[in-house]
């Protein structure tokens, strides 16, 4: 003890160093408790802090520095003889140079991270820097807690720098993740903000392929960040005095605000690619209030009242804005975040959702009172507004939590109905409010519908009142701007019934059709009938317009058929449905035949739609179809059937509003009737059937035939007319179509093979011209007068040729008699020579050359027969009779009938056209046409 007191300073300096590398404690508190003027404090801390090892147990020095805190000179009688051997050579001069020396190496007692700091004590950096060292040079942690845990209640600097700095990495190392290597204490005391949360939560982060309850993110929030937290007024202090300050954050803003706002930032960045990851935290945390501090923050009051209500906030909304960040749309992410949702309700003391599978029928309807975000843009979804205070989507209050909800069952509702959504999808699905794309979305939802697995009348409801659901959240209240609350809103309810319809019609659920939209029984009808009856028809024409082939049995044209036959009788007023049974029957009968259109382009159901005359493509399929013209009835079916139908109009709202009546409709079905029978007319001669054509003229063209409404008009410049224009007819162009029809019959010519005949047959020729006279002749009659020289003018080439061929019938007879007479025994005397007749009904001697006269006088006889067929014969024999010199005819008849002509025959086709004008056409078309008749008793 003597010698203790006898060592100057410099001395007991180096021998205190000297004690201090020898880790003899016991001799280094005699030296201080007795030499206290020449050690003080300070400098004794610094001697510990740089000579005495980091390996030693704090538990053989801790009671020393808790009696050099309190009391240095309370171990000085207890000292006993120590050893100075190590310092006693040294004289006093060599003693302060090496004294002076050791100066130089004593460690600072501040640890450079916080040597800027001024509110700390000595004792309190001694401790810091200890730890630090003791970490830096063997790396147990474990001292480090033997060291400091004795010494937190010596200031709360220590206390607070213990629990958030080295109690978080006491657990990350030794508790939670052994296996794993952590910071050194030097390093984790620099991390700040963002960093050190990824950091601190990067194992649980690691094991993410794990079930959910090996993920101990909770843990991890409650043991590792939040203690971390804790010390955020430290951090602060080094970040304001080593000018590290974020510029974004306030002087004046505190400092754990900034540590928990990166914390919730890291939350809902993370739910984009780890959704779970946020979910279990958010579900298993409950946030700001909830630290594990292993109980060393006794007395330490770490977050006030208010600044904990505001926490509690944010840690709110980052919640709904995790949920808004999700990317994924799983059925698994929607089940989180309603898990997440029930979550939040709970906190803010709201009702929880329902379930999410519940069904249909007890979907949530809150029916938002002023909704959240008008006017708002989708801007408030990006990353960097989304957790934004004043951010109208993520504000932590009852609306906006009601309306993620509606978010949430949204997208589930979606994607039962085969359209994957998120709920960010949905989100800015509602905000941009586009009516088009909303459109679409449904339309494509019910085109899959009708496309996939077929679905049943309970099914199809179902997905009914899903839809309306998404048009109006379960709520009758519109918004200001929009027509239903859901995302669907934009859209008028009647369009997604219509659209819905469609899909029913598509799907073939009639009956399901009558019962909600025709007979519903339990309320107003969401359409009106006429809504109803133009959806049907439509639906109908569309696949009658897709169809490849009119056949009806198959295709498109089957499906139109069976939604016109089950629907069309709930109609109280069924025409339209009517003509579209019209147009089917007559679409299915040309699918019998083969046509063309230009281009070769096959037919197809839709060219009937778009054709502004219909009727005109009879004429090319009887041209395209050999023999078709002989289908009379048929064609004239389906010409009535295309005028009856007005296809281009059947889908007009007005086109029934003055429905044809009965007249009316029979004179279409008769004009339709008259036009076909002109274009198989036409067709006939085209295949050189003249003798159809003129059966056609004849039976089906009558003059007593009634007016048609409608009738093909063209140039009368053209010579050769055609059946299958389509324009109205005038007043005065009632039988158009019957004397075009004779006159094309009458200007019709043989071929020439069909001229050629001997002298046992009779004259083809002959008979042919006959016949176009008498077509001629009734053209005559029922062409109107503008037309009646174009008639006239080919009669009189039918008048030259009948000239012509009466003349080499005469000569051939008055040939064929000589060389009888010459044949015969005996036949040396003069015979008399009989004129051989040239017509019946003209006189042997030719008085008067046939004209005008003798064509009025023919067309009389014309007339007659067709308005009065019962006197016809009789009027013919007697006229024969009358005008025909007996042994003319008694000559000419015995060849005709030996020709295999009978009498009457032969009268009635030739004599009536050379027959004598009967008075009325004497006085009267004779007379004016300035002809002379031949003289008759």
């Amino acid at each position: 003890m003597t010698r203790l007191e006898q060592l100057s300073g410099p001395h007991c300096i180096l021998l205190a160093a000297h004690y201090a590398s020898e880790s003899n404690i016991t001799a280094l508190r005699a030296l201080t408790a007795l030499r206290t003027a020449d050690l003080e404090l300070g400098l004794v801390l610094r001697v510990l802090l740089t000579y005495l090892p980091e390996s030693l147990d704090p538990s053989q020095y801790c009671e020393y520095l808790h009696e050099l805190a309190i009391n240095p000179q309370a171990s000085a009688l207890e000292a006993n003889e120590s050893d100075v051997s190590s310092v006693a050579a040294l004289s006093n001069s060599q003693a302060r140079k090496r004294a002076h020396k050791l100066h130089t190496t004593l460690e600072p007692l501040p640890h450079p991270l916080y040597e800027s700091d001024p509110d700390i004590d000595a004792f309190t950096h001694f401790i810091i820097h200890r730890s630090h060292r003791i970490d830096a040079e063997i790396g147990q942690l474990e001292l480090i807690l033997q060291l400091v845990v004795p010494f937190l209640q010596h200031s709360e600097y220590l206390k607070t720098w213990f629990i958030s700095t080295v109690l978080p990495l006491l657990r990350i190392g030794y508790e939670y993740y052994p296996p794993n290597p952590t910071l050194t204490l030097d390093n984790f005391a620099e991390l700040q903000g963002t960093r050190a949360i990824e950091y601190q939560l990067s194992n649980s982060r690691e094991i993410k392929g794990n079930p959910p309850d090996v993920r101990n993110v909770s843990r991890d929030l409650r043991g590792i960040v939040g203690p971390w937290i804790c010390g955020a007024n430290l951090r602060k202090r080094r970040r304001l005095d080593s000018g590290q300050r974020r510029p974004s954050i306030g002087i004046s803003e505190e400092a754990d605000q900034y540590d928990w706002e990166c914390l919730f930032h890291y939350l809902v960045q993370t739910s984009k690619v780890d959704f779970p990851f946020t979910t279990s935290a958010f579900n298993e945390w409950d946030g700001p209030s909830d630290l594990d501090l292993g109980g060393y923050d006794e007395g330490l009051e770490l977050i006030g009242e208010d600044q904990q209500g505001k926490l509690e906030l944010r840690y709110a909304q980052a919640a709904l804005a995790s949920i808004y960040l999700v990317e994924d749309n799983s059925m698994d992410t929607l089940q989180r975040a309603h898990s997440l949702l029930a979550r939040l309700s709970n906190l803010l003391n709201l009702e929880p959702p329902p379930d999410l599978h519940i069904g249909v029928g007890f979907l949530p309807s809150y029916g938002i009172a002023s909704p959240p975000l008008h006017g708002a843009t989708s801007t408030i979804l990006q990353e960097e507004h989304i957790l934004n205070a004043d951010n109208a989507l993520t504000q932590p209050d009852e609306d906006r939590v009601r309306l993620l909800a509606l978010f949430i069952f949204s997208a589930c509702l979606l994607t039962g109905l085969q359209q994957v959504f998120s709920i960010r999808d949905v989100a800015k699905m509602y905000i941009r409010n586009d009516p088009i794309e909303q459109n679409a979305l449904l339309q494509k939802i019910l085109h899959l519908l009708t496309t996939t697995t077929k679905k049943d009348a309970d099914q199809w409801r179902t997905i009914r009142s899903k839809l309306l659901w998404l048009w109006s959240w379960g709520t009758n209240r519109p918004e200001s701007d929009r027509y239903g609350q859901g995302i669907l809103g934009n859209i008028e309810q009647r369009c997604i019934e219509i659209e819905i319809l469609k899909a029913l019609i598509e799907s073939g659920h009639y009956t399901l059709i009558i019962q909600t939209y025709l007979e519903n029984l339990s309320g107003q009808l969401p359409l009106t009938q006429q809504e109803v009856e133009w959806v049907v028809l439509q639906s109908a024409m569309s696949h009658y317009d897709n169809a490849s082939n009119g056949n009806r049995t198959r295709g498109g044209v089957k499906k139109a058929s069976d939604i016109i036959a089950a629907l069309g009788p709930h109609f109280p007023s069924p025409t339209k449905f009517e003509r579209a049974q019209a147009l089917l029957s007559a679409t299915h009968a040309m699918s019998s035949y083969s046509l063309i259109l230009q281009h070769g382009v096959p037919f197809q159901p839709v060219n009937i739609r778009v054709s502004v005359d219909p009727l005109s493509l009879l004429r090319k399929l009887l041209s395209q179809n050999r023999g078709s013209y002989t289908h009379l009835d048929e064609m004239i079916r389906i010409g009535q059937n295309l005028v009856i139908s007005m296809p281009t109009t059947l889908l007009e709202d007005d086109s029934d509003a003055n429905p044809l009546g009965l007249t009316a409709l029979e004179k279409r079905k008769t004009a339709a009737e008259r036009r076909v029978t002109g274009m198989a007319i036409e067709a006939a001669l085209e295949e050189d059937d003249f003798e159809t054509a003129y059966s056609y003229v004849v039976n089906r063209l009558s003059p007593s035939s009634p007016t048609p409404l409608v009738s093909p008009a063209l140039s009368t410049a053209s010579r050769r007319f055609s059946f299958s224009s389509y324009e109205s007819f005038k007043e005065d162009d009632t039988d158009d179509v019957a004397w075009r029809a004779a006159l094309n019959a009458g200007r019709y010519s043989s071929s020439p093979m069909s001229t050629s005949w001997s002298s046992a047959t009779a004259r083809p020729d002959m008979r042919r011209l006959e016949q176009r006279m008498e077509l001629l002749s009734q053209a005559l009659i029922l062409a109107p007068p503008s037309h009646l020289e174009e008639v006239l003018s080919v009669w009189r080439e039918c008048e030259v040729e009948m000239t012509n061929l009466l003349a080499q019938e005469a000569e051939a007879e008055e040939k064929f008699n000589d060389r009888a007479d010459r044949r015969l025994p005996g036949a040396f005397a003069e015979t008399v020579a009989l004129q051989p007749r040239r017509e019946i009904g003209r006189g042997a001697v030719e008085e008067a050359p046939m004209g005008l006269f003798d064509v009025a006088r023919g067309a009389a006889a014309a007339f007659s027969k067709s308005a009065f067929p019962l006197r016809q014969n009789s009027t013919a024999s007697r006229t024969v009779g009358d005008a025909t010199p007996a042994s003319g005819r008694q000559s000419l008849d015995s060849d005709r009938i030996s020709m295999g002509e009978t009498e009457e025959d032969r009268v009635r086709k030739r004599d009536m056209v050379a027959n004598a004008v009967t008075g009325g056409l004497a006085s009267g078309l004779g007379w004016v046409l300035g002809a002379k008749p031949v003289d008759r008793p």
